[in-house]
């Protein structure tokens, strides 16, 4: 909760803020303000200006208003994230609705008869609060500071005593069109309102000018966490009644993490998970107040849309407490379930506070995760001001329920584009910064899926974060692990880390490697030793690691095993490596067979003459193989191509296309043991 100290100052800069379009300087407001957590959540919150514009069809000037789309961020929105309405026909729905006896949802619809300049962006629910306000610019936040007031069981007293008759107070009423007639009639009967606390939602604030519209949004949240900050803060939740982080914290998470992950799958679809163990977590966790303000629930309708009526409190068994939560959601589902509800989601938890380890939040795509988290960690500095304050209070369950299967939200749920083919998958690619490995990351990361690379070398590693945040559109899906694979412990690490960062695996690709030419007769012991310990070793202990995880976690799984040509068509002058090949492919087979029971699927790949980003194809050994067939090491491609039935060259693309597909559960789930050959076509290569 901010502290004085943590006074909310302007970023306004008149220079920039002139050069803008009024509908630019309502972008630029927006993303001041929903660049700061403090004041709004991800996600949340709305802005607006009523600006007089040309009619497009009559060039008559017309009053329109923008205002934030439907499921838009401040923080990042771009202009295209504004939605734009005749002004004058969205204060004449009070009328057509009275006329026609329509309900406030019915109203909802109309809104696209509203629109200005054929502007496809939906606007938000809360429209009409900037509708029916008479003011150019309006600012509706969802501050922690504000909104810990507006969850107190004092609230309208607390409004008056803080804001001194300068800002009004609404009780509690579902975003809509009936709010916005509120908020009217309360401007109505005190003109000279800077601003308006609503119970349980938020602060709505409004001026004429953009600049003061902001900066009376910061000064009023700044009045609020002064108000707080008089109040004995840090016994808000009463005493420490356990240990706020136990030294084995991350052991109990590395064990704890894949079984939970696997158990709030809901209808064959996993979840990422994400860990919180910052101070302001591990405070509530550790207080005697925990328990029964978690069993509240949470105030804001933002915050139970992502985290539920209310998270599960982990101290015992898993099972029975997941079984308490189904059996106590479900039932609450009933009780306040209408006749036009939609279906009973997924009735695991979202959040899981586990005491003296940390919290544990889950969503489709990790940002998702992390999002909820945050909003989670909101409702606990909501509930920790409002206990400093007053006494906490929640909404009422049925009012909280009809947020959370309002129809509009529904109908919000199914306008999000569709999931990617990856996303709520975990993969974990050894060799992953380079060659194949990097290439197969790229691939998966670009169709949905977190995933981990482990690679030994720094450098490379480095520079593939970029390249696979970028196809992944998010950093937040990429973990990028320096390890040796041929270092049990090392591996094991890198795996614990991943747990901890995504909550589980679902996809091994094993595909660290290298090579060294040699026959029987003249490979040194040195060099049997390298290739066994990385080729034959390294991948068993990885398959080892990732069967253990994937029955632990009991969802199934898919590994994908990057032999090579080598392993089925013995290759000249590299004897080990050759041999090591046929090892990885029939250790594949064989746990295929012995895994088949998890649903778990092992394939692999055998790839040839993959030249381009190779950690194999180093300078030594295209010397060594051009030498071998007396030709220059820049004609090894050329020459692979005219030897492959297909004329082809084969790029790590491919092979990771191929890998791609052995991995989905959509495209090859009736697979395994398999191997595809990538090759060209190279007839010694054939399987039989």
């Amino acid at each position: 909760m901010m502290a004085q100290k943590e006074i909310l100052g302007s970023k306004w800069d008149v220079g920039r803020a002139c050069a803008q379009d009024p509908v630019d300087l309502l972008v630029y407001r927006s993303n001041l303000l929903g660049s700061d957590e403090r004041i709004t959540n991800f996600g949340g919150g709305n802005t607006s200006a009523k600006i007089v514009l040309p009619d497009p069809l009559t060039s008559e000037p017309v009053k329109v208003l923008w205002v934030k789309g439907s499921g838009g961020d401040l923080g990042t929105m771009k202009r295209s994230g504004l939605a734009s309405l005749y002004l004058d026909r969205v204060l004449a729905l009070e009328r057509i609705a009275a006329e026609r006896g329509i309900t406030e949802d019915e109203i909802v619809p109309l809104y696209s008869h509203c629109t200005f300049g054929l502007n496809p962006t939906t606007c938000s629910i809360d429209t009409p609060l900037h509708a029916f306000v008479p003011y150019d610019n309006v600012d509706h936040m969802h501050p922690d500071a504000v909104i810990a007031i507006a969850a107190s069981d004092s609230a309208e007293a607390l409004t008056q005593d803080i804001f001194g008759g300068e800002v009004g107070f609404l009780p509690w009423k579902r975003p809509g069109f009936e709010l916005g007639l509120m908020l009217r009639g309360l401007l109505v009967g005190n003109p000279k309102l800077k601003g308006a606390v609503m119970g349980s939602h938020g602060l709505i604030s409004w001026a004429d000018d953009s600049q003061m519209c902001y900066e009376r949004t910061l000064d009023l949240i700044n009045r609020a966490a002064e108000a707080i900050g008089k109040k004995p803060f840090a016994l808000a939740f009463g005493n420490e009644v356990r240990a706020r982080v136990v030294p084995d914290a991350d052991q109990r998470l590395g064990t704890l993490l894949p079984e939970l992950r696997g158990k709030v799958e809901f209808e064959g679809r996993g979840l990422i998970a994400h860990v919180d163990r910052s101070g302001p977590v591990l405070d509530f966790l550790a207080s005697e107040k925990m328990l029964p303000l978690s069993r509240l629930g949470t105030s804001c309708p933002d915050h139970f849309l992502r985290t539920k009526i209310a998270p599960m409190v982990l101290e015992g068994d898993l099972d029975a407490s997941l079984e308490g939560f189904r059996k106590s959601y479900a039932a609450y589902y009933d009780r306040c379930k209408r006749p036009d509800s939609p279906a009973m989601r997924n009735p695991n938890p979202s959040v899981v506070l586990i005491p003296s380890v940390g919290m544990v939040t889950f969503g489709k795509t990790k940002q998702e995760a992390i999002v909820t988290s945050e909003f989670y960690r909101r409702a606990i500095e909501v509930m920790r001001g409002a206990e400093s304050l007053s006494r906490y209070t929640a909404l009422p369950e049925q009012e909280a329920f009809d947020i959370e299967y309002w129809l509009l939200e529904e109908a919000k749920l199914r306008r999000m584009p569709p999931e990617k083919e990856f996303s709520r998958k975990v993969a974990f690619i050894t060799g992953g910064a380079q060659g194949i490995g990097f290439a197969t990351a790229t691939r998966l990361a670009a169709v949905g899926a977190c995933v981990a690379v482990v690679d030994i070398n720094e450098t490379q590693l480095a520079q593939s974060v970029e390249q696979l945040g970028a196809a992944a559109g998010s950093k937040v899906n990429v973990l990028p692990l320096l390890g040796d694979v041929t270092n049990t412990t090392s591996l094991e690490s890198a795996m614990e880390r991943t747990i901890l960062e995504f909550g589980g695996i679902d996809i091994g690709v094993i595909c660290a490697g290298n090579a060294r030419r040699g026959t029987v007769a003249d490979t040194s012991d040195d060099d049997y030793e390298f290739q066994s310990s990385l080729l034959m070793k390294a991948y068993f202990t990885t398959m080892r690691s990732l069967s253990q995880l994937m029955i632990r976690q009991g969802t199934g799984g898919a590994m994908v095993v990057v032999a090579s040509k080598n392993g089925v068509a013995v290759g000249s002058n590299a004897a080990v490596y050759s041999a090591a090949k046929a090892f990885e492919l029939h250790l594949m087979r064989t746990a295929a067979s012995d895994l088949a029971k998890h649903k778990i699927r092992c394939n692999a790949v055998n790839p040839d003459a993959v030249l381009q980003g190779s950690g194999i194809w180093n300078d030594q050994w295209r010397a060594q193989t051009a030498a071998s067939l007396g030709i220059k090491p820049a004609e090894l491609e050329e020459h692979y191509r005219k030897r492959a039935l297909l004329g082809v060259t084969v790029s790590a693309s491919d092979v990771a296309e191929a890998i791609a597909w052995l991995a989905s559960d959509k495209r090859s789930s009736r697979t395994t043991g398999c191997t595809i050959p990538i090759d060209g076509g190279v007839r010694e290569g054939f399987l039989r």
